[in-house]
């Protein structure tokens, strides 16, 4: 199971209430030694960090813009529709092109290879599919 970011605030905020009620109760009920509730304070001050560290990483996160994907279906459409004399858009070869780059591997290769031999690429991958 994956943890969220949200999750592990939430788990991190409820185990340092947890704590703090307990560092409470040892101050009011028992007595315990000095040293426990300093371990517990610090128990309590390393999940506070933990805690504001997790929500910083979160709103990173959630701040961060989407980069294009230079190998991405948007970019080899594009790539297709300049080959419009190669490959009219009404063509057979058009629309088998659009399912084929939908395969990341040939998405990837169609647009490295040189734009002079998209069109011949895409044929020949059309032939070889019949």
């Amino acid at each position: 199971m994956m943890f969220t970011f949200q999750m592990m605030f939430t788990l991190m905020e409820t185990i340092k209430k947890t704590l703090e009620a307990g560092t409470l109760h040892f101050k009011i009920g028992r007595k315990k030694s000095s040293k426990q509730i300093g371990g517990a304070a610090s128990l309590s001050n390393q999940i506070e960090k933990l805690c504001n560290a997790t929500d910083n990483m979160s709103q990173a996160t959630c701040s961060l813009t989407p980069v294009m994907d230079p190998y991405g279906i948007p970019q080899a459409v594009k790539v297709l529709d300049s080959l419009s004399k190669e490959v009219p858009k009404d063509s057979p070869l058009y629309f088998f092109s659009l399912k084929l780059l939908v395969d990341k591997d040939k998405q990837t290769m169609f647009l490295s290879i040189n734009s002079n031999i998209g069109a011949w690429w895409l044929k020949m991958e059309m032939e070889e599919s019949s």
